[in-house]
């Protein structure tokens, strides 16, 4: 009786830890699992495992645990690690600004530089080209500049040299001016006596006015400098998983049953009990361990599926949520992709937005469920999604 329970006891340790070690494998995260974006089987047998990773992800998630394949077995034996980068380009217009005293754009164009070292705050730099059909001159300012006007006037064949005979004040251009001087000259004499007597003279007389004027007190020339600048930015790291292969030796011939000798008799079999009363408690166990499982596999399953060439080489996958609807496709080459969005997540996650990031570039798409598993194509280099029905 004492060996019966103790049976039942062994078998209910079992169960139990047969149930626990379903609920650890269907519960454990898959969140910093990482898949390789190439495998490669040697020649040699040796497989290689290519990782890109971007920095928020963790080498050490990478798997190292050794496992088998067709009759092999594999081992780890190395991991190497190599960096990438990329070159972001923008062209870029760059202004500047300088006084000058002349407006001769001869002159100013010799007091502009061919080329200019630029760099940007976000690192990007390069060096720009003068643009000459930017050059632009403009009048800085002005202020008033007193001037005096003048006129001459001529007033031949008077009888004297008499200021009365001189008016005081002409018009000219619109403008009046004042008498300012007069000087004389003998037009025509007569001889008396020998003697030259003046008979008429001609007045020159001046007249002036004073007169003010706008002048410009210097000048502002604007010009553009033009052309690419550059900043080599570091991308991801590529690491790739050597593993060595073994060929697993046949497994050992089964060992003989025991025979027993004619003297001897064989133990006999201990009275079987019923376990009538044990079934209850299988199927209790049973029962937490599918619930326990299931709900494990439905949250933490990754739900999303990552293709290549029109959805023909699956090439990753991934896990959305409502807590987090990103896709990250960081770690994969290239620049087109199909996603497909399991019909469950979906439907729960209709007329949501979600977000696809691929490096530095990010784009947004509502889910407009329609009954099936929904799926995306997306174009880094367009810059487009949109989904596939």
């Amino acid at each position: 009786m004492k060996h019966t329970a103790t049976k039942r006891l062994t078998v209910s340790m079992a169960l139990i830890l047969l149930c626990f070690g379903f609920t650890t494998a269907a519960a454990e995260p898959e969140g910093s699992e990482l898949f390789p974006a190439e495998v490669q089987t040697l020649e040699d047998g040796t497989i290689l495992k290519t990782y890109i990773l971007t920095e928020e992800q963790n080498p050490s998630d990478i798997p190292r645990e050794t496992f088998e394949r067709d009759g092999w077995r594999y081992t780890l034996t190395d991991i190497t690690e190599q960096r990438t980068s990329d070159t972001e380009t923008r062209y870029h217009t760059e202004s500047v600004e300088f006084h000058t005293e002349s407006g001769d754009m001869n002159e100013i164009v010799k007091l502009l530089a061919p080329t200019l070292d630029y760099q940007a705050s976000d690192g990007l730099s390069g060096t720009l080209t003068l643009d000459l059909a930017s050059v632009k001159c403009e009048a800085e300012g002005y202020k008033n500049s007193n001037y005096t006007v003048s006129a001459t006037r001529e007033y031949p064949h008077l009888s004297a040299n008499d200021l009365s005979f001189i008016p005081k004040t002409i018009t000219d251009n619109g403008r009046e001016l004042q008498l300012e001087d007069v000087s004389w000259e003998v037009q025509q004499s007569i001889n008396v006596d020998y003697q030259d007597i003046p008979e008429s003279y001609r007045a020159i007389a001046t007249y002036t006015a004073k007169a003010s004027r706008k002048v410009v007190t210097g000048y502002i020339t604007t010009a553009s400098y033009t052309g690419e600048i550059t900043k080599t930015v570091t991308g991801s790291t590529v690491y790739t998983a050597h593993f060595a292969g073994k060929e697993i030796n046949p497994p050992p011939s089964p060992k003989p049953s025991p025979t027993f000798s004619p003297a001897s008799e064989p133990p006999s079999p201990e009275p079987e009990e019923s376990t009538a009363s044990f079934i209850p408690i299988i199927m209790l166990v049973i029962i937490i361990v599918v619930a326990v499982g299931g709900g494990a596999y439905f949250f933490l399953r990754r739900n999303v599926r990552i293709y290549r060439d029109n959805f023909r080489v699956l090439a990753a996958k991934d896990k959305i949520s409502a807590s987090r609807k990103l896709i990250d496709l960081s770690p994969l080459n290239g620049e087109r992709f199909g996603i497909e969005i399991d019909k469950l997540t979906a439907k729960t996650l209709n007329g949501q937005t979600v977000e696809v990031r691929h490096g530095l570039h990010t784009l947004s798409h509502k889910i407009a469920y329609e009954g099936n598993a929904y799926r995306i194509e997306v174009d880094f280099g367009a810059e487009t999604i949109q989904a596939v029905y």
